[in-house]
């Protein structure tokens, strides 16, 4: 997948790709037994996520736009979002452009322990018709089913911004559910349950620098009673 942007797709990591083990890297005593490998590490995240900020500014480059809206879930978009606004600001800088870029914030929760709930929970951070017209950037740190993806994109689009795009850090692989196609994406994962890198397993895992899966022993031992 390519377009003359300069995005090409995402990092695929093949379905049989068992990660990297954990031994090899930094992790908290606390969490470490809990980790089945670690698949993407915190200087591959950085990098990917360089990337994305110069894809991103390239097209606004392409489309003529000046002003970016950065719309941040929280809570586990919150380092993704965070580093990719610094990314957007360097790069938009290197390239001599006059850019801006503003961010804001939404809460969405679907997650019950490692199942996708029924339900898919928004709540706009400030005055949403502040949106109208601008061009907004969505950042979420993992598209699993898309049903968040779904419901936020069909409401921003309907305060009549200029346009919605999606940059996700991971997109999970689920032949069992209707895609999501973001228009960034970072990796392309297999469909495991993961955490770090400020993706939480019930409030737990956020501070892991690394994208991590958890073995069947950590959801058991951080679950909670539904």
């Amino acid at each position: 997948m390519s377009n003359r942007d300069g995005y090409r797709g995402p990092v695929v990591l093949s379905d049989d790709f068992e990660g990297y083990s954990k031994h090899e890297f930094r992790l908290s005593p606390r969490y470490a037994k809990f980790i089945e490998s670690i698949l993407v590490t915190r200087g591959m995240v950085q990098d990917r996520i360089e990337k994305l900020a110069l894809d991103v500014v390239e097209k606004m480059e392409c489309r003529g736009v000046n002003s970016l809206t950065i719309i941040c879930i929280l809570k586990g978009a919150s380092k993704f979002g965070a580093d990719l606004f610094q990314q957007l600001e360097m790069a938009a800088f290197s390239k001599g452009r006059n850019m801006t870029f503003h961010m804001d914030f939404i809460v969405a929760n679907t997650y019950v322990n490692d199942k996708v709930g029924h339900e898919t929970h928004l709540r706009v951070c400030s005055d949403p018709g502040k949106f109208r017209n601008r061009a907004l950037l969505v950042v979420e740190d993992l598209v699993d089913t898309g049903t968040t993806m779904h419901k936020l994109v069909a409401y921003l689009k309907s305060l009549s911004p200029r346009y919605v795009e999606v940059a996700a850090l991971l997109v999970k692989r689920r032949p069992d559910c209707p895609s999501f196609q973001p228009d960034y994406i970072g990796f392309e994962v297999p469909n495991r349950f993961i955490v770090g890198y400020a993706i939480d397993y019930n409030d737990h895992f956020r501070e892991i620098p690394h994208i991590c899966a958890v073995n069947d022993e950590g959801k058991k031992h951080f679950a909670v009673k539904e």
